[in-house]
C-alpha cells in the first residue's frame, strides 16, 4: 500500500527528536542548582561584567564559569536550539487539514480523531500550537546569542554586546515562564503520542482461508505496526487464523464462552487424547457489543481434510477416513466411561488436519496423526448441563427463524454432535460436497465394520440413507443461506442498520 501521508509520518518522527531535546532542557531547568545560579546572576548581574570597547566580558571568567554553564544549559547548544525552533515552525505551518485526514485514516473513532487533533491545534483551550507560538519569539531572539557560546574557544573569550546582555537578562526574567511553557508543551505531546499509538489502526488486510456454513475463517495480514517513535514496523503474515463468533452484548457471556473455549480444548487433549492446535481468544467492544474471535495456531492448509481428500487416491482417502474413525473411537469410549462429562464433536472431514510423519502430500502413512480444529463451538456437558450457551449461536440465525429453530430443531441439532452414528453419517455425507462421492461406498463399509467392533447395537449405514441425509442437509443449508441474505437486505435497506455478519460466497454442493 502506498503511503499517501509519508510527509506527516516524517514530520512526527522529526517532532520526536524535537521533544526529546525539550525534555532534556526541562531536566536541566528543574535542577535546584540552576535556580540558585540564576538568582545569583539576577542579583549581581552588572557586577559580573566589565564593559570594554569590544563589549561586555566577564570580570572573573573562572569564578563565574558555572553561571555561564547555567545560561548555556537553558536551551542547549546552538544546534539543539535551532532544531527546537525548526520543530516549532513546522508545527505552526503544517497543513492542518492533511494532519486531520491523517488521523482519520489511522484512528477508527471520529471522536478520538477530534480529541487528538485538538491536542495539537485546538483553539478553545491550550494546545501544542498555542504553546509553541509563545516559545518561538524568544527562541528566535536568543539563537544568535547561543551561537556565540558554541563559537567561543573558552569562557574568557566571551564578548557580548549591550543587546546580548539585555537578551540574557530577559531570559532570566522570564525563566519561570519558559520552564512552565516547556513543561506543558511536552506533557501535551506525550499525551498525544500515548493516545495516538494506542488508538492507531493498523493497515490490515483480511485473507479469507475458507467459508463455513455459518462463519468465515480468516487471517489478518498486517501492513505495519506503529511504535511511540512513530516508526512503522513491518510485520509478516501472522501464525494465527481466526474465526469470528456471533456478537455478544454481555461481558459475563464473553467470559463464559472464553472459559468454555479453553476448557473444551483441555478436555479433548488431556482426557480424550485428541490433538488440538494452540489457540487464543480475543474480544473487542464496539457500539455496546463484544466482537469475539476464536484463534488457532496456523496449520498447513494443504493438509486440511477437505482439501486433502480431493487429491488423494481411493486407497489413501480411505486410510484418512479410518484415521478419523480412530479419533472418534477415543471420543466415543470417553463418553461411555465418564458419566459426569459428555463431549460433543463435529466429525466432518474438513475439521481434521493430517500431520504427515514424513511430509508427504499425496498419501497417508501409518505413523501419520490428526489434529482436530473445530473447537470454536465448545460442545460439552457437565452432569447433563450444556456448557455452551446455545442462545448465543442462535444470533447467527435470521431473526424470523429463531423461534422456529429454538422450538423444533435446536436440541435435536445439539444432540447429534454427541451421537457416534450421527457424527459418522454427517462425515460421510459431506463427501458429496467435496465431490468425492466415489469414496462413499467404501467409507460406509469401513464405518459399519467400525460400528460392529464398538457397539453391535448401532444400526449399519446404507447408501440410500447417506444420500437422503445429504439431500435434506443441503436443502436446509441452502434455505438458511437464502434467509440470511433476506435478513441482510432487510437490516441494511429497510432498517438502515449495519449487518453484523459476513456472508459466505456461493458454497458448491
Amino acid at each position: 500500500m502506498v503511503d499517501d501521508y509519508k510527509d506527516i509520518s516524517e514530520h512526527l518522527v522529526f517532532l520526536n527528536k524535537v521533544y526529546e531535546l525539550k525534555r532534556k532542557r526541562i531536566r536541566f531547568m528543574q535542577l535546584a542548582t540552576v535556580d540558585r545560579q540564576l538568582h545569583t546572576m539576577a542579583d549581581n548581574f552588572y557586577s559580573l561584567w566589565n564593559k570594554t570597547s569590544k563589549g561586555f566580558i566577564l570580570k572573573d571568567a573562572h569564578i563565574h564559569e558555572s553561571s555561564i554553564d547555567t545560561l548555556k544549559g537553558l536551551f542547549g547548544l546552538h544546534d539543539e536550539i535551532t532544531i527546537i525552533s525548526k520543530g516549532n515552525k513546522a508545527i505552526l505551518t503544517f497543513d492542518k487539514i492533511r494532519f486531520y485526514q491523517y488521523l482519520v485514516r489511522h484512528v477508527a473513532n471520529i471522536n478520538a480523531c477530534s480529541y487528538l487533533y485538538n491536542i495539537f491545534y485546538g483553539e478553545e483551550n491550550i494546545s501544542i500550537n498555542t504553546l509553541v507560538k509563545e516559545q518561538l519569539p524568544y527562541l528566535e531572539r536568543y539563537i544568535p546569542i547561543f551561537k556565540k557560546f558554541d563559537k567561543a574557544k573558552d569562557i574568557a573569550s566571551f564578548v557580548f554586546s549591550q543587546f546580548d546582555i539585555e537578551n540574557l537578562w530577559s531570559i532570566i526574567e522570564i525563566y519561570d515562564k519558559i520552564k512552565d511553557n516547556l513543561i506543558k508543551d511536552t506533557a501535551f505531546y506525550k499525551q498525544f503520542v500515548n493516545d495516538f499509538t494506542r488508538l492507531y489502526r493498523e493497515d490490515i488486510a483480511l485473507k479469507i482461508l475458507g467459508y463455513g456454513e455459518i462463519s468465515t475463517v480468516m487471517q489478518t495480514i498486517h501492513g505495519g505496526q506503529i511504535d511511540k517513535t512513530f516508526l512503522k514496523i513491518q510485520l509478516y503474515e501472522p501464525d494465527w487464523v481466526w474465526k469470528r463468533m456471533p456478537p455478544i452484548n454481555s461481558f459475563q457471556d464473553v467470559e463464559t464462552l472464553k472459559n468454555a473455549y479453553h476448557e473444551y480444548r483441555e478436555i479433548l487433549i488431556q482426557k480424550i487424547g485428541i490433538q488440538v492446535p494452540e489457540q487464543q481468544f480475543r474480544y473487542f467492544k464496539n457500539n455496546g457489543w463484544y466482537t469475539v474471535y476464536a484463534g488457532q495456531k496456523k496449520i498447513n492448509p494443504q493438509m486440511v481434510g477437505n482439501v486433502l481428500v480431493k487429491r488423494l487416491d481411493q486407497v489413501n482417502a480411505l486410510a484418512l477416513f479410518n484415521k478419523v474413525l480412530s479419533e472418534l473411537q477415543r471420543w466415543y469410549l470417553f463418553n461411555k466411561r465418564d458419566s459426569s462429562i459428555q463431549v460433543g464433536i463435529d466429525g466432518q472431514i474438513s475439521n481434521w488436519v493430517l500431520l504427515s510423519a514424513d511430509g508427504a502430500l499425496n498419501y497417508v502413512g501409518s505413523n501419520d496423526t490428526l489434529f482436530y480444529i473445530d473447537t470454536s463451538t465448545p460442545l460439552y456437558r457437565i452432569n447433563g448441563v450444556e456448557q455452551l450457551n446455545a442462545e448465543l449461536f442462535l444470533k447467527n440465525i435470521p431473526w424470523f427463524l429463531r423461534s422456529i429453530i429454538r422450538a423444533l430443531f435446536l436440541q435435536e441439532v445439539l444432540d447429534r454432535y454427541y451421537d457416534l452414528r450421527s457424527v459418522v453419517v454427517d462425515c460421510i455425507a459431506n463427501l458429496y460436497k467435496e465431490k468425492r462421492e466415489d469414496l462413499i461406498p467404501a467409507c460406509i463399509k469401513a464405518a459399519n465394520y467400525f460400528f460392529s467392533t464398538m457397539d453391535e447395537s448401532i444400526q449399519p449405514l446404507t447408501l440410500h440413507e447417506i444420500a437422503k441425509y445429504y439431500q435434506g442437509d443441503a436443502f436446509i443449508w441452502r434455505l438458511f443461506q437464502f434467509a440470511r441474505k433476506v435478513d441482510k437486505f432487510v437490516t441494511e435497506r429497510i432498517f438502515q442498520k449495519k449487518y453484523m455478519y459476513r456472508l459466505p460466497k456461493k458454497i458448491e454442493r
